[in-house]
Parts: C-alpha cells; structure tokens; sequence
C-alpha cells in the first residue's frame, strides 16, 4: 500500500481575511483552547501572524523526510478561503521548481462553467499538458460533481472521505467514474487531530489503527491529507502530529 500525502492551501495571508469570519472564529476557538488549558498564551498568540500559509516550511520538512506530495491551491473566494487565485502563483511556481504536483482546490462543484473558469486560472499558471487534479473546498459534493469534474478534464480527484459522517461522501478505497479516477482521503487532520497534547498518544494509536485497517483490506493507496497553516508551533499537536 502507497501513503499520499497532500495539503490543501486556504489561507495565505492575515490581511485577506479582514472581511471575513476566519479571523472572529479563529479567535474564539482559540480563546476556547486557552481557557481549557490546551494551548498557552504564546501559543495563542502565534495563531495571528501576517502570513498564514506555510507552504515552503512544509515542502522542506517534506523533501528532508523523502516525501513527494501534492498541494491543492484555490482559484475563487469562498467560505473564508479569502486569497485572490494571482496571490498564488509564487507559490506554485516555486513548487513546480521543486517537482512537487499542483491540483486545484475547487469551488465550483456543481456547476461546470465555475469550475471549467477555476481550471483554466490555474492551468495558466502551469506547463502545458500538466496532470490536474482536484479536490474541493470543505469536501463539497453532490451528484453531479464527478461528472462535472470529468467533463472539465481533470485527471483524478481526491475530495470523498473515508468515514461515517454522512456530510461527506463516504469511500474507502479508489476506484474509477468515467475517466476520472477518485482518490478517496482516508485522514484529515480537521476533525481528527484536536489542540490537546494529552490525547496526542491516543490520536497517534488510532492513526495506527487505521493505517493498518488499510493495510488488511488491500487499499493500493491511502490518503493523508494535512493543511498547511497547522504546520506551525501556534499548532503544536498538529505538527508534531504530523512529524510523527
């Protein structure tokens, strides 16, 4: 079984966000945290620095451990991804020098004409004939997403999750629709790491646990999907979570 590593791209910058909600919700998970003990003021106060994004901390921490990964980058505003799709092309560009694969992180899940718009933002910030992929912002779905998403050309997707919750469309392993191929994530960080280093070990134990469930049913591939922004000390579980 191969191990995916990806990382979807939200947020770039504090300054986007000033009309938004991000930053109120942001606050106040955080006081939460403080207030419970899980974080400290330090910590606390790292969460607002003037760039979010850590995307070339993450691609180093990578290239050191010998990981190819995937970044998925938004091309339109929306539900507190704030960043104008241009303010992205410095990052794709320095990850395309380092060979590392860029996939959109669409918006336009049901309706063609939005997304076909979004793919051909970023295909004008990529080499001709490059592989697209695609996963959705928040995962969003419906029933006509896939289709949508194979008339629009791109390769493979990785927006289903494997899990129970019924917001999300649930699938355990690959499998092909057409002439996409969906790439299920098997992990993603929100939801299954939590700010409490007390629960650490036992987060670790269940990544185990379903690393090896994969493993026994024959998964070719398992999906981790981790944000960027969380690999940062104002993060402490998430990124020692995701060095582990």
């Amino acid at each position: 079984m191969k191990i995916i590593i990806s990382h979807d791209v939200d947020h770039l910058y504090l300054k986007e966000h000033f009309k938004d909600s991000f930053l109120l919700g942001n606050f106040y998970r955080s006081l939460k945290n403080l207030a419970k003990g899980n974080i400290s003021l330090k910590t606390f106060i790292k969460r607002f620095p003037a760039q979010l994004n850590r995307v070339k901390e993450l691609h180093e921490f990578n290239k050191k451990a010998g990981v190819s990964e995937t970044f998925f980058f938004g091309m339109r505003k929306g539900l507190n991804l704030s960043y104008h799709w241009k303010d992205a092309q410095p990052y794709i560009d320095y990850l395309l020098k380092e060979k590392v694969l860029i996939g959109l992180h669409g918006m336009g899940f049901n309706s063609y004409e939005l997304l076909q718009e979004e793919a051909n933002r970023l295909k004008s910030m990529l080499p001709q004939h490059y592989p697209l992929g695609i996963r959705n912002h928040y995962l969003r779905m419906d029933e006509s997403t896939l289709e949508i998403m194979e008339r629009t050309g791109f390769l493979f997707d990785s927006t289903y999750y494997s899990t129970d919750n019924a917001k999300y469309y649930a699938a355990d392993t690959v499998f092909l629709q057409g002439s996409i191929w969906e790439i299920p994530i098997n992990i993603m960080d929100a939801g299954f790491v939590t700010n409490n280093q007390k629960e650490l070990i036992d987060i670790k134990i269940k990544t185990l646990a379903k690393i090896q469930k994969a493993e026994n049913n024959n998964q070719p591939f398992f999906v981790i999907n981790f944000h960027d922004i969380y690999f940062s000390e104002a993060y402490p579980v998430y990124k020692e979570w995701y060095e582990w």
